[in-house]
């Protein structure tokens, strides 16, 4: 039982309009990249990956390991995640990714 956590949920704006535009191995790309570096980042925050399908991508702080900054950690790593994606290109038009936190 972890009776303090926190709980991030993101996903790719226009997600469904961009991979209608390029071929599966673009979005396999897409998502790897993405998800290697916000796998990164849940180390350096110690937020614990919880599942990604898709598009969407959760992570819980607090759990499995208890700590009382749980909120803290997870504000953190979204900025980061927001932060870390500033440079990958949408591959179906050129421009930024942009991702809901």
């Amino acid at each position: 039982v972890f009776p303090d956590v926190t709980i991030l949920f993101s996903d790719v704006v226009g997600f469904t309009r961009i991979c209608s535009h390029i071929t599966p191995m673009q979005v396999v790309s897409m998502l790897n990249t993405m998800y290697t570096l916000f796998d990164t980042l849940s180390e350096k925050h110690r937020v614990f990956k919880v599942e990604t399908i898709g598009d969407a991508y959760m992570v819980v702080a607090g759990a499995p390991e208890k700590t009382k900054y749980h909120a803290h950690n997870i504000c953190d790593m979204a900025l980061d995640m927001v932060r870390s994606i500033d440079h990958l290109k949408d591959p179906s038009n050129g421009n930024n990714i942009q991702i809901r936190v």
